[in-house]
C-alpha cells in the first residue's frame, strides 16, 4: 500500500500564480551588457558620420561608403573589444565552468554566451544605418540604397565580436580587450594603404568612392571570408579536441579569399547613372550629372545671369557640363559639384562663387603669357555681374590705392575702363563683339582676339 500524497489545500477565490520561465538568453540581452554594448556601437559610428553629414548627404553611394567605412575601422575594433570583454569576464567569473554542468555542448553554450554581445553590437550598427539612410533620403538626387554592403558589414561584425570572445577566454590579461581593439584597427587599417593583392581581403579596402558599385558577389565573398574565418575560430575553440571540425569553415573562407585577390580592383564598376547628364532648355544649355539631377534648378539659378548674356552669341559652347573629363567642341565645364563644400544638404553653398568660377573656366587660357588678360577679365565680369565679382573689383582698387602701387593703380582704372567699355555697347554691336571674342576663347594665338 503506497503512502497517501500530501497537497496543500487551495484557498477559495484565489487564483494560483502561473510561472512563465524564460530562456537564459532573455535575462542576458534585458539586464546583461548588451544594452551598454548597443549604446557604445550606436555613439561610435553615429557621432563621426554625425559630424561629416554634409560631405554625404545628398549621395546614396557616399553615404553607404562613409557608413561601410565607420562600421570597419570604428564599429570593428569596438566590437572584438566586447567580444574579449565578455570572454574574459565569463573566464574570471567561471561562469564557463558552470555551464560544463549543463545539458548543452560546447558550442551551444558558446553561442549563448556571446550572444547578448553579438545582438548588441548588431542592435547599434542597424540603428546608425537607418539614421544614415533616413538622413540622406530628403537630399539624395537619385539612385537608391543597396542592402547586400550593410548586410555584409553586419556579418563582419558579428565575426569580430564572436572572435573577440575566444579571444576573450584564452588571454588571461585584463587588458586583452584594448589591446585587441588597437591590433584589429592596424589589421584593418594598414592593408588599405598597400598594392599587394592582400589589401583586398580587407572590409576596409573599396575603391572608386561612392560613384562606384560592388559587382554583386562582392558582398557575398566578404561575409564568407569573415564569416568563415570566426566560424573557424568558433568551432576550433568550441570542439578542443576535435579541432579538425573547424576546417570546412576555413575552407569557405579560403575559398572566398581566391576571388576577392584575384578580382581586385575590377570588384567596382562606375554607376551607370554616372555617365548621363540632364540639361534645362536654356541658351547655352546648362547641364549636370544625372546623379546630381535635384541640383538642375540650383545650378540654372546661379547661371541665369551667364546664359541670358550669351543668348544669340555666336561661338559660345552649346551648353556647361558636368565633365569629369576634358571639355570636347562645344562644351563647357561646370565647376565641380563637391558635398560638403560646393553643394551642402542640397543646395549651392555659395552661388555667386560658383558663377563666377564657371565664367572664368570659359575665359580662361592655358598659355605661358597672358596678353589678353585684360579683356578676359572683363568679359568674365561682364558675364558674371553680381556682387561677389563687383566685390573683386573694389578690392583690387582698395588694394591698389593703399599700397600706392601706381602700376596697380593704373592697371586697375585700365580693368575698369575696359568693363565700361563692354558694358556700353550697343547690344547688337555687344553680341558681334563678343561672337568674334569667344571664336578665339581657351587659344593661345591671341591675334584674332578684338581689342577692347
Amino acid at each position: 500500500m503506497s503512502a497517501p500524497t500530501l497537497s496543500r489545500p487551495s484557498v477559495p477565490g484565489t487564483a494560483q500564480p502561473s510561472r512563465r520561465t524564460h530562456h537564459p538568453l532573455f535575462a542576458e540581452v534585458r539586464s546583461g551588457p548588451a544594452r551598454w554594448i548597443a549604446l557604445a556601437t550606436f555613439l561610435t559610428l553615429a557621432l563621426p558620420l554625425a559630424a561629416k553629414a554634409a560631405y554625404w548627404q545628398g549621395s546614396w553611394g557616399l553615404a553607404q561608403l562613409q557608413l561601410h567605412t565607420a562600421a570597419v575601422l570604428l564599429g570593428g575594433p569596438l566590437a572584438a573589444a566586447a567580444g574579449c570583454w565578455q570572454g574574459g569576464r565569463e573566464r574570471r567569473s567561471r561562469t564557463a565552468e558552470l555551464r560544463v554542468c549543463g545539458a548543452r555542448g560546447p558550442l551551444a553554450q558558446f553561442l549563448v554566451a556571446a550572444a547578448p554581445v553579438v545582438l548588441g553590437v548588431l542592435a547599434g550598427y542597424v540603428l546608425a544605418a537607418v539614421g544614415t539612410l533616413a538622413a540622406t533620403w530628403p537630399y539624395a538626387s537619385s539612385g537608391r540604397p543597396h542592402a547586400s554592403p550593410p548586410a555584409a558589414d553586419a556579418v563582419f561584425l558579428s565575426a569580430v565580436a564572436l572572435g573577440g570572445m575566444v579571444v576573450g577566454r584564452l588571454v588571461r590579461w585584463r587588458l586583452a580587450a584594448l589591446a585587441l581593439a588597437g591590433c584589429a584597427y592596424v589589421a584593418l587599417a594598414l592593408p588599405t594603404d598597400q598594392k599587394a593583392a592582400l589589401r583586398f581581403l580587407s572590409p576596409a579596402t573599396t575603391h572608386g568612392g561612392g560613384d562606384a558599385l560592388p559587382v554583386w558577389w562582392q558582398p557575398l565573398a566578404m561575409a564568407a571570408w569573415t564569416g568563415g574565418l570566426a566560424a573557424a575560430a568558433v568551432l576550433a575553440y568550441a570542439a578542443r579536441r576535435h579541432w579538425y571540425a573547424a576546417l570546412p569553415a576555413l575552407a569557405i573562407a579560403a575559398a572566398a579569399a581566391v576571388p576577392l585577390m584575384r578580382t581586385g580592383e575590377d570588384m567596382w564598376h562606375p554607376n551607370p547613372a554616372g555617365k548621363a547628364q540632364v540639361c534645362n532648355d536654356s541658351s547655352p544649355r546648362v547641364c549636370v550629372n544625372a546623379l546630381n539631377r535635384d541640383l538642375l534648378p540650383e545650378v540654372s539659378r546661379a547661371l541665369s545671369g551667364i546664359t541670358s548674356r550669351l543668348d544669340g552669341v555666336a561661338n559660345v559652347p552649346a551648353r556647361f557640363e558636368d565633365l569629369h573629363r576634358a571639355p570636347r567642341s562645344g562644351e563647357a565645364e561646370l565647376p565641380t559639384l563637391y558635398l560638403g563644400q560646393s553643394v551642402v544638404r542640397g543646395e549651392l553653398a555659395e552661388p555667386e562663387q560658383f558663377a563666377w568660377e564657371a565664367a572664368a573656366a570659359l575665359t580662361s587660357r592655358d598659355c605661358d603669357t597672358f596678353p589678353t588678360q585684360r579683356t578676359d577679365d572683363a568679359v568674365r565680369d561682364w558675364l558674371v555681374s553680381n556682387g561677389l565679382s563687383e566685390r573683386r573689383r573694389q578690392t583690387t582698387e582698395e588694394n591698389a590705392r593703399e599700397w600706392g602701387n601706381a602700376t596697380a593703380n593704373a592697371d586697375a582704372k585700365a580693368n575698369a575702363r575696359a568693363l565700361s567699355h563692354l558694358t556700353t555697347m550697343r547690344d547688337d554691336q555687344r553680341r558681334a563683339w563678343l561672337g568674334r571674342y569667344f571664336a578665339t576663347a581657351g587659344r593661345c594665338d591671341v591675334s584674332g582676339v578684338p581689342a577692347l
